[in-house]
């Protein structure tokens, strides 16, 4: 092989070489950059994901709040009620707030059920019925529709005033427990 020849062989692998190092080069920096996007995308996803949790978990815990703030005003009416059934001083003013707290402890009842998890909702409905027995007893002895039935009184209204009290406890906690409030920093008990 004569110099000439060497030289224009050398000269063909040199540029060969030198394109194939640019394509490589290239390559391995399309490769470096999809695994960027694909970091990113990835990332994006995941604060997608966990703002939708916290979304989520915020839309419950608003639930929650408008459920037992509704369900402990219509238990404090019901009390006030009692209170003053008992005292024989209903005024209507006192029958209207008692139906108005009912009206919105159902509403914000109603919004729970589409929204909470099982056993919130479960306990949330022992809640309600609870409410809404001591309701018609209470009207019953205020002289309301439907008549006073057997053995209804002023003593089987506060009983169950008191074991909705119970239950409205015990409503709270699972709430707490279900958006992951620990259990020592749940509120005091009232007495």
């Amino acid at each position: 092989m004569s110099a000439a020849v060497v030289s224009l062989i050398i000269a063909f692998l040199g540029i060969v070489g030198t394109l194939a190092s640019g394509l490589l080069t290239q390559r391995l920096a399309e490769r470096a950059k999809a695994g960027e996007l694909a970091h990113s995308e990835r990332q994006r996803i995941d604060e997608r994901r966990h703002e939708a949790e916290r979304a989520a978990v915020e839309a419950t815990r608003n639930c929650y709040v408008t459920l037992i703030t509704a369900s402990l005003d219509y238990h404090s009416e019901l009390n006030n009620f009692w209170y003053a059934l008992r005292a024989d001083r209903v005024t209507e003013e006192l029958r209207s707030r008692l139906d108005d707290a009912r009206r919105e402890q159902r509403a914000r009842h109603s919004e729970a059920q589409m929204q909470v998890p099982d056993d919130v909702i479960a306990t949330a409905d022992g809640v309600s019925r609870r409410l809404n027995r001591v309701y018609g007893v209470l009207k019953r002895l205020d002289g309301g529709m439907p008549p006073r039935r057997e053995g209804e009184s002023l003593e089987q209204a506060h009983v169950g005033i008191v074991e909705t009290w119970n239950l409205l406890t015990d409503m709270r906690r699972i709430m707490r427990r279900s958006i992951g409030v620990s259990p020592q920093h749940a509120v005091p008990e009232e007495s």
